[in-house]
This record gives structure tokens, C-alpha cells and sequence, in this order.
């Protein structure tokens, strides 16, 4: 169509978000990549349309009429994973298990995190050009750090998977059995740059990110690493590119010691096995202090292979990942359309009025919309004491909180809705690069590549105070309008 398309502008579109400004939708025919079309709204409107329940999903279908074809929303595919809470509070406490979370394939062939210490059967690879070689089942249960271990002795490494054909490759290999592939998730990177290893000692309840803001490694007499405030003074040791380190009894922060160790043209030790940390003990004191910096530090969370290649292919199963607490009151990252019982709140001064818990099952976007319907939202937690306190209020039973991972994004910044209404098999990320979204003619979702071009809907603010009029027909061509 090109520029002869037209736009139609039907003010019976109309929503309200929460802060009562009246949202206007527009349909602009005229096909243009998901760029494009974002671009055309923020200057000729606000921006890409957000969808926030099926009401306005509906609301959509009616203003594009009889047109045939699919049509773009303002929801794309966000570079990282972030968790947010449901009530749009920031991050500031977290009470994570100390697992890194790692990858495997279901039987169904779709990707699912998992904690790292779960044993299972595991796909290693070997570098050849003979297929038929190249992957290998190995049945034996193993943690993920065990089987990587395991395919780096005994093969090349844990396998990476880089499109939908070698996806369906091991898939097939695997005959219908689930195992770990060599994608993980971990926090902690070690500050010379390159080094990737997975190796960890943590001592006991470690690391525990204690008041929200541990986010460097020290490592014990005995070994053990804590997690500790990076502006704590401690002695910490240098390590040169031969292997070679010194200690350094001098304290600094790690941010000074790093620049200390990097300065001399060494680093903050990495640390690849036992041997290193006893290599590390040997070199400490005896009448030192009890706590020394190692390279290790807490990044952004992100997934990474264990053979260091780039992530250009995933095929997660297509489900935001949502936090719950366990028995203990530690926190989990859970499928969210498994059912579990869920903790609201209300804002009250009143402790024992302030949090409840629904002893119903339900997933983890009905009770988000439970908890908004009949209380404020969904429990969010800002320190150490309020995760005590709402975890004695489940008495041991495990529950929803409102913690959600969401690389889902929309275009207008600030809309951090969570209606989706994905078509049955999407969002699939087909060859790995659909990272945009597009609605079908019944309303249905679906991802998609963001350079194709199709018509899209823009969003307009308006004055809340401007009452609906009769629809307007804006043309863009010498055609009249229809």
C-alpha cells in the first residue's frame, strides 16, 4: 500500500488507565515496519498501542473493521529480563536460592529454567562435521555443573544450541527424555573479563545478599565464599595472567582493589577450582584478617552458553516467569500458569490486617488479578523483616508474590500491564529473531520479525475532560474516504 494508505481515527476507541487520562486508539493502514510504525506514532500521536485487558483487545478489532491482514502493538521483546513487581515498587530486596538457574529441554522440546542442583540427563557435544556424531546423550542423573564437568572431560562441552534445525537435531537424539543443555543463568561474573567459570564455594547460606546490597565476593580462611557490601575494607589478593598472585594485606573496597590489582597489570583473582582456593589459603597470613576480596561480583542477571558462544536462539516455553516462596521462605522462579496459593496486601498501618493469604490455587496472573479486585495488589517485599514477616503468615505454605520476570516490553514507557493474549504456540521465537508483536485478525498474538511491514495501531492521549465524538476519517491519498 505505501503512503496511499489511509488512517482511520474512531473515537469510540476509547481507554482509561489508572491515572483516568482518556487513551484514544487510531489505526493507521499504511504498512511500515514495528520501527516505523512506533516512530510514526510518537510524532504524529503518543505511541504504539498498549492492550490492557480483553475489553480493549476487542476494542482494537473494532476500529481496523473488515481490514484483512495483521496489524502491530506496542509490545516488543526487551534486550534482558528484568524482574519488577507487580505494583511497579523497585527491587530492592531480593531472597533468591543461592542455585544459578540453568537450562533444560522437556520432552516436548521447549526450554525450561531450573534449579542447578537437580539432577539430570544431559547433551554433550563434540567439534565434527559428522552429524551423526556430534551429540551425545549421556543418561546419567547429574547436577548441571557435574555434566558440564562431564562433557568438558569426556567431549567438547556442554551442548549450545544456535537455530530451530540443531534444536530439533538433539531433540530427536534425546527420544522424548528431558536433559540439561549448556545454557545457564548466572549473576555473579568474575571481574577479568572472559573469564566464565561456573566454579563456586559459597559457605553455608551463602550468598544471602543481606540487606539488599551484597554484591562482591569474599572469600574465608577456610575457603568459603560470602556474598558482602562492596564498600566494606578488606585485605584481597592480585593475580597475573601467568596464574601468579600475591596478598594484600592493605584494606580496600573491591572497586579499590580491583583498580590496585589492575593498575600493576594483574587482576582480582579468578577462581576455577579447588586448587586455586588452596593456592589462594596458602598465600594469606597467620595473623591476617578473616575476610579477602576474590574477582567475583554481582552483575545483571543473564543467560549465558557454558562455551561462551553468543545466545542468538532460544525457545523457552512461552510463559513469564513469576516469583513464589518456598517453605522456607526463600524465593523461587516458578512457571506462572502452575496453581499456587498467593499473598496480597492492603495499605493499612495495621501488620496483621496488611498482608493475607488466599488459600485458593491459581496462576499467577489470576491471583494478581484476585489480589487488585479485593485488596491493593499482589505482596511486594522491601527488607529482610517483611519476607519474615509475610513467610510466618503462610505458615509453611508455599505462595505467589508479586515478583515477575517479563522480557515482554511495551513501546509507551510506564505501561507495565500484563495481559497477554498469545495464539496457541506463540510467542515461539521462530529462528530467533521475532522479537516484536503483532495482532491477528481475531485478536489472537503472535511474535513476529520486527522488519516486516504491516499496519499498526498508535495510542493518543487526550483531555479527560473531551467527550467522545462521531468517528473522523483522516485520508492521506486523493482517495475519499470510506
Amino acid at each position: 500500500m505505501g503512503e496511499r494508505g489511509f488512517l482511520i481515527l474512531l473515537l469510540a476507541g476509547f481507554c482509561v488507565p489508572a491515572n483516568n487520562q482518556i487513551r484514544k486508539h487510531v489505526f493507521v493502514k499504511t504498512v511500515k515496519s514495528w520501527s516505523e510504525a512506533q516512530s510514526y506514532c510518537r510524532e504524529n500521536h503518543t505511541d504504539l498501542a498498549t492492550v490492557r485487558s480483553q475489553e480493549e483487545a476487542e476494542q482494537l478489532l473494532n476500529i481496523r473493521g473488515a481490514f484483512l491482514g495483521d496489524s502491530w502493538l506496542g509490545l516488543y521483546r526487551d534486550d534482558t529480563q528484568n524482574w519488577q513487581w507487580s505494583n511497579s515498587d523497585d527491587v530492592i530486596y531480593s531472597n533468591w536460592r543461592a542455585d544459578v538457574f540453568c537450562a533444560s529441554v522437556n520432552s516436548d522440546g521447549k526450554w525450561t529454567d531450573l534449579p542447578c542442583n537437580l539432577q539430570k540427563a544431559f547433551m554433550c557435544y563434540k567439534e565434527t562435521s559428522n552429524i551423526t556424531e556430534r551429540y551425545t546423550l549421556i543418561e546419567e542423573l547429574k547436577t548441571w555443573t557435574e555434566a558440564q564437568q562431564y562433557c568438558r572431560e569426556n567431549h567438547t562441552n556442554l551442548v549450545s544450541i544456535k537455530n530451530a534445525s540443531e534444536n530439533e537435531e538433539i531433540v530427536k537424539k534425546a527420544q522424548g527424555k528431558p536433559f540439561w543443555i549448556g545454557l545457564f543463568n548466572e549473576p555473579w561474573k568474575w571481574s577479568h573479563q572472559g573469564d566464565n567459570y561456573t566454579f563456586h564455594t559459597w559457605s553455608n547460606g551463602e550468598p544471602n545478599n543481606l540487606g539488599g546490597n551484597e554484591n562482591c565476593v569474599a572469600m574465608s580462611k577456610t575457603g568459603g565464599w560470602n556474598d558482602s557490601p562492596c564498600n566494606n575494607q578488606k585485605s584481597f589478593f592480585c593475580c597475573g595472567s601467568s596464574g601468579q598472585c600475591f596478598y594484600e594485606g592493605t584494606g580496600k573496597t573491591w572497586q579499590e582493589a580491583q583498580s590496585y590489582c589492575r593498575n600493576q597489570g594483574r587482576d582480582l583473582p579468578t577462581i576455577q577450582d579447588q586448587a586455586r582456593v588452596n593456592k589462594l589459603i596458602g598465600l594469606i597470613p597467620s595473623n591476617s584478617n578473616w575476610y579477602y576480596w576474590i574477582g567475583l561480583y554481582h552483575d545483571k542477571e543473564n543467560w549465558q552458553w557454558s562455551s561462551g558462544g553468543d545466545v542468538i536462539y532460544s525457545n523457552w516455553e512461552p510463559y513469564l516467569f513469576c516469583a513464589s516462596v518456598n517453605s522456607e521462605g526463600e524465593w523461587e522462579d516458578s512457571l506462572c500458569s502452575q496453581g499456587n496459593y498467593f499473598m496480597c496486601y492492603n495499605e493499612t498501618s495495621n501488620i496483621t490486617e496488611r498482608y493475607t493469604l488466599i488459600e485458593e490455587l491459581k496462576t499467577w496472573t489470576e491471583a494478581q488479578q484476585y489480589c487488585r479486585e479485593h485488596h491493593a495488589d499482589l505482596v511486594s517485599i522491601k527488607n529482610a523483616s517483611e519476607n519474615e514477616e509475610i513467610v510466618k503468615k503462610a505458615q509453611g505454605k508455599p505462595f505467589w508474590i508479586g515478583l515477575f520476570n517479563e522480557p515482554w516490553k511495551w513501546s509507551h514507557q510506564g505501561d507495565s500491564y500484563t495481559f497477554h493474549t498469545w495464539d496457541s504456540g506463540q510467542p515461539n521465537n521462530l529462528e530467533g529473531n521475532q522479537n516484536c508483536v503483532m495482532m491477528s485478525m481475531t485478536g489472537g498474538w503472535l511474535d513476529y520479525g520486527c522488519n516486516n511491514r504491516m499496519s499498526f495501531f498508535c495510542c493518543e492521549d487526550s483531555d479527560p475532560t473531551s467527550p467522545p465524538s462521531t468517528p473522523v476519517c483522516i485520508s492521506t491519498s486523493p482517495e475519499p474516504c470510506t
